[in-house]
Formats: C-alpha cells, sequence, structure tokens
C-alpha cells in the first residue's frame, strides 16, 4: 500500500525535526518523518554530554568550512535562542559562548521539538533503500517493504560516523544513485592517533597548553586548551578542532606547546630559577613545580637526561633543549580515532544545492544537516547549521506547497 504525503523528511535528527517544526509552523501538516532508528531525536539527546550544546554566541559564516557558502541560511535563521525560546525552551551561555538548554538538559530540546511535530506522522525502524523521482513525484521504498510519496522530500540522515545512531553513511548511497555531487565522507571532531611509543607512559594525563598542526613546515591550525593523552591518541577539544584539517593525503605532525603564555626564554629562566632552589634534588624532582612528574619524566628522556640525574649536572645545553622541547613537543599523526568522532565532514556539494538547499538537478529534494558538505568547529556550531539548514529547508517547502 502506498502512503502520499505533502512532505517526506529522511532521517529524525535535529536538521530533520527542525524541518518539521518550522512546515508545521507555516500550516503544512501532511508530512512523514522516515527513522532508521527505534525513535527519533536519539542523538540529540547524547550532544553536550547529555546537555545539548545547541549553539554558540556570535557564529559567523567564518566559522564553518565546506563547499556550500551558508551565509544566506544562518542570516535566515538568525539566533537560536529566539528559535528555541519560540519553542518554549529558555537558555543559557557559559563563559566560553557555548549555549545550552537553561535546565542542561538534552532532553527539554528534544521535547520541545517533538511538541511542536505532534501532528505530524513518524516511522520508526525503517531504513529508507529506494529514493527517486517519477512523474513529478518522489518514490521511497523501505526496507520493511513500505513505499511512500510526496511532492517534496528532505534528506537529513546525517553524515558516515556514529553509527550507533543511524549515521553510518549508507543512505548517501541514495544519493549517489542519483547522481549528485558528493565530498567523500571523513571523521572529524576526534582524537588524532600517534604512533609516538611514549603515548604510553602519558596515558591518562591532562595538562593545558596550546597545539598546532603542519603539513611538513606549512601551519595549517592552532588551537588552544586541554589535552588529553591516551595510550594511542592525542584528545581534548583543541584537538578536536584540528582533525577536520586531517586527511589520508596528508602527513601532518602535532605540535604540543606546554607554556603557550612563555617565550622559550622565560622557560629557561624558570628552569635556571628550578635549579637554584632545588640544586640537591633529582631532574625530576626538580621540575614538579612545573609540570606533572610523568610528563617531566617523558620530556627528560625525550632530551636524553636521565630523570635521576642530579640537577645540579644540567649543562646550559641541555636546560635550553629541555626547554625548546617544552615549546615544540611533536607527534606524527597516523590518522583520527574514527570510532569516537562527534561528526562527519564531507556531503553533497555546495555546487549542487540551491540558496535553499534543494538539488538543483532534482527539484523537491532537499538536503540539510550533516549530509551537506559543512563542517564546524566543537562548541555548539555543528548543531546551529543542522537547526538553520533544517529551517531553511522546511521554510521553502512550505512556502511552495502554500503558493
Amino acid at each position: 500500500m502506498k502512503q502520499h504525503f505533502d512532505l517526506i523528511i529522511i532521517g529524525g535528527g535535529a536538521s530533520g525535526l527542525s524541518a518539521a517544526v518550522t512546515a508545521v509552523s507555516m500550516g503544512i501538516r501532511n508530512i512523514a518523518v522516515l527513522e532508521r532508528l527505534s525513535r527519533t531525536g536519539k542523538k540529540i539527546l547524547a550532544t553536550g554530554n547529555g546537555r545539548c550544546n545547541l549553539s554558540h554566541k556570535n557564529i559567523s559564516a567564518s566559522d564553518y568550512q565546506g563547499s556550500y557558502d551558508v551565509t544566506e541560511i544562518l542570516a535566515q535563521f538568525g539566533d537560536a535562542e529566539n528559535f528555541f525560546e519560540s519553542l518554549g525552551v529558555f537558555c543559557r551561555t557559559d563563559e566560553q559562548g557555548r549555549i545550552y538548554p537553561y535546565s542542561m538538559s538534552a532532553n527539554a530540546v528534544l521535547d520541545a521539538l517533538r511538541l511542536q511535530c505532534s501532528e505530524i506522522t513518524e516511522f520508526c525502524n525503517e531504513r529508507v533503500i529506494t529514493l527517486f523521482p517519477h512523474a513529478g513525484t518522489w518514490h521511497i521504498r523501505t526496507e520493511s517493504g513500505q513505499e511512500y510519496l510526496a511532492e517534496s522530500v528532505i534528506f537529513s540522515a546525517g553524515g558516515t560516523v556514529q553509527p550507533k545512531f543511524g549515521t553510518d553513511g549508507s543512505a548517501w548511497e541514495l544519493l549517489k544513485k542519483l547522481n549528485i555531487p558528493l565530498q567523500k565522507g571523513r571523521a572529524i571532531l576526534c582524537p588524532l592517533r600517534s604512533e609516538q611509543q611514549i603515548l604510553k607512559s602519558l596515558k591518562g594525563l591532562r595538562v593545558k597548553g596550546s597545539v598546532r598542526l603542519y603539513e611538513k613546515n606549512k601551519l595549517l591550525k592552532s588551537e588552544t586548551g586541554e589535552i588529553q593523552f591516551t595510550e594511542q591518541a592525542l584528545s581534548g577539544i583543541c584537538i578536536f578542532n584540528l582533525s577536520s584539517f586531517i586527511t589520508q593525503d596528508k602527513a601532518c605532525q602535532i605540535s604540543v606547546n606546554l607554556f603557550p603564555e612563555l617565550e622559550i626564554s622565560e622557560i629557561i629562566s624558570r628552569l635556571y630559577s628550578c635549579q637554584a632552589v632545588r640544586y640537591e634534588a633529582s631532574c625530576e624532582d626538580m621540575l614538579s613545580g612545573l609540570m606533572q612528574k610523568s610528563l617531566a619524566r617523558v620530556l627528560l628522556k625525550q632530551s636524553g637526561i636521565h630523570p635521576g640525574m642530579p640537577c645540579s649536572q644540567l649543562s646550559d645545553l641541555q636546560i635550553r633543549q629541555f626547554a625548546g622541547l617544552c615549546h615544540d613537543f611533536r607527534f606524527p599523526v597516523s590518522g583520527t580515532v574514527r570510532e569516537q568522532a562527534q561528526a562527519s565532514a564531507g556531503g553533497v556539494s555546495g555546487t549542487a544545492l540551491d540558496k535553499h538547499l534543494q538539488v538543483k538537478t532534482h527539484p523537491g529534494l532537499y538536503i540539510t544537516g550533516e549530509a551537506v558538505d559543512v563542517h564546524a568547529p566543537c562548541g555548539g556550531y555543528q548543531l546551529h547549521w543542522a537547526w538553520a539548514s533544517g529551517c531553511a529547508a522546511g521554510k521553502s517547502i512550505a512556502e511552495r506547497l502554500l503558493s
């Protein structure tokens, strides 16, 4: 049996639900959401460690990378706080500019979206296997054998990572079969893997500092924040924000600066001061006032200095070399930790989409959220794009249906 709708949304995540909310608010009621998982919005509940970092203060187009120009979509959407207040969700902003629901609960966000979508029809556990246009109507078939028809379709099935949330990239095959150009999906906002054996000695360590990503001698990106060391990777928000620059064809290195607020000459001065105060102590103990012992031990060994050596025996050259390592501690990057990625880059090429996110060669088909070749750093930017792109597509479709 075929079921007919004015609008079908493939994927009940952030961009899909915001599209539905917008279309409903403009008077469109005959809407269906096809969700691969057992319920809609599961990924929303996991964002921001369950608190839903839904946006960021002072977002602009310059915060985004990719082949689609987000300027007009962002301007049309405006302020995420206003959008959610219109749904009954008040927000708060932390010191870093990250915006959360006032309750600090992702459930508040999902509840608000679902309450506004109470008139639409949800079909969960429905994996779409066929999508094609015929005689001005879009035909959709699912794995369960159901067939759905609609004049307009929004593809909001997410990116290519986080399969537990139904976004493993398999849905992109539907777009490939329509010959829609796609940029290859790759994991971003994730730890960066390194083959450095010393990571085992640094496992569990967290330090404040700055990181720089180099391709050979070319600086690609720099960030400041907390750096976390695991047995095989470097992690932390500052590392996550470097991950979007990693591709298979780039041989990159991460440079860690443990004292970003100091010049090398100032680090050297502090080392001499420590040496003078603790003249009879070991090199490892000499450094305990500057850094954690496990880190000091690794850096000393990397500098060719035995941690147990009396610090009185340190030469001027050794002190300068140690200071240089504190300022530029290198880790070769061997790839991303895909299974821990929060998002993916890639998606439908910007050249294939119009200003409303409609596919130019396929009228009535819109692409939103992570399925568009748009990505951004941590801090609510990705979700802001999901809301903005979903609202833009929902508005465009509603205006056309009502004209």
